[in-house]
């Protein structure tokens, strides 16, 4: 070592020197008190940088040395180095697919051969690009990952364009009737939630009519043809004043309606509505109507109490609009018609609440009359053995009291 070269320690603390120079030009903005602390962590930075640098820099100038010879002996020698197991793999993954890719392509170009040939026997004018979609299809079917489209591949692969189809097709069976299983449950699950929610609907119809339409319609969004989800919708939107939505409801019963009886119900509810909103005429017509069906169905089952009953029922109807238009004779003929059926049904099961409920009713309409043949103490005497028998229900107490304060009122 000459006299003046310095020694590593002296090296080592110019090297520190050197650092803390190049950090501090840097960090001349901080405040005088952090500014020492700064530069003694920014000049380690800098050394940590350079030796990091000068490690990389030995590392690969080794790798140079070590291996460049090998390097020009196995390109003089044509020697390769042995190559790892992991390597001959994946040159072989990439060779496969190669191989694939090449194969798809010529089976491709071999398929749009076919294709095309297929396309010129058809004789018919074919669109300029049936043959571009039928590739593009081909395409698709080679690339699915859908286990239904197997033997479809398999055809494809082997140039069996009718097989394919016919795979296709079978497929295609499979899947629609897969498809029509499961709309088939959906089907089956919303039935049963909308005969939930009528369910629910007619409980809440005994305290809220709000709360009942908004089940009811719940229950018609998931069957909107239900018929008597409709009904009960036209006749909750009336008791709530929306004579619109009423008969709206009403019509598409009508509509969904599958049976004369319920084509009868629809009519008679369309002519309630009617009669709602004024419509005097219209409403006649639509309890005629009802009335008609009414009449077929009980001359075609004389015996059945249930097609009597709604033919008594569409009596009333009509007698209430001819009593509204002033058509008093027309009106006192109906109602008496209709107080005959009620009169039989009562007498022939006379522990019937219903029926003996009807008769009353029927002698009301005609006790209202100057010469209907009844007085007011006919019906409450009518309505009075109802409540003996223990058949009054409580809805019916108000009729029970207002035909006895009129009977009284004959009676002064």
């Amino acid at each position: 070592m000459a006299k003046h070269d310095p020694t590593f320690w002296q090296s080592v603390l110019a090297t520190r020197d050197w650092a803390r120079g190049k950090a501090e030009i840097y960090l001349t903005w901080l405040p005088d008190w952090l500014e020492p602390y700064a530069v003694e962590v920014g000049s380690a930075v800098v050394l940590l940088g350079v030796l990091i640098a000068i490690w990389k820099f030995s590392v690969e100038l080794w790798s140079a040395v070590i291996w460049a010879p090998r390097g020009i002996w196995r390109l003089l020698s044509g020697n390769q180095r042995p190559r790892s197991e992991v390597e001959i793999a994946a040159d072989a993954a990439k060779g496969a697919e190669a191989a694939a890719r090449q194969a798809a392509q010529t089976s491709e170009e071999t398929l749009r051969l076919l294709l095309a040939g297929q396309a010129n026997q058809a004789g018919a004018k074919l669109p300029a690009n049936i043959v571009d979609r039928a590739v593009e299809a081909v395409r698709e079917i080679l690339s699915s990952n859908d286990p239904s489209k197997a033997k479809a591949q398999k055809a494809l692969r082997a140039g069996d364009i009718q097989a394919a189809e016919h795979a296709l097709e079978e497929a295609y069976n499979r899947e629609v009737e897969a498809a029509t299983r499961i709309g088939d449950e959906a089907q089956q699950l919303k039935t049963k939630a909308a005969r939930t929610a009528r369910e629910k609907a007619a409980l809440a119809a005994t305290r809220s009519v709000a709360e009942a339409l908004r089940w009811y319609q719940n229950a018609a969004e998931l069957e909107p043809d239900h018929f008597f989800t409709q009904i009960e919708l036209a006749r909750l939107h009336q008791a709530n004043g929306n004579l619109g939505a009423a008969l709206k409801a009403a019509r598409v019963a009508l509509q969904a309606a599958t049976g004369n009886r319920e084509r009868m119900v629809a009519s008679g509810e369309i002519g309630n509505v009617l009669v709602a909103q004024g419509d005097l005429p219209g409403a006649l017509q639509s309890h005629r109507a009802a009335m008609a069906i009414a009449k077929r169905l009980a001359k075609a089952d004389p015996d059945n109490a249930g097609w009597l009953r709604d033919l008594s029922v569409s009596h009333n109807k009509i007698g209430d609009v001819l009593v509204a238009q002033g058509d008093l004779p027309g009106a006192l003929q109906s109602h008496r018609a209709a107080m005959a059926i009620a009169k039989r049904l009562a007498e022939d099961d006379p522990d019937n609440a219903g029926w003996q409920r009807d008769y009353a009713v029927s002698l009301s309409r005609l006790a209202g009359f100057p010469d209907g043949g009844f007085r007011w103490s006919d019906v409450a005497d009518a309505w009075g053995q109802i409540e003996a028998r223990g058949f009054l229900a409580p809805t019916d107490q108000p009729a029970l009291e207002d035909a006895r304060r009129r009977a009284d009122a004959e009676g002064e």
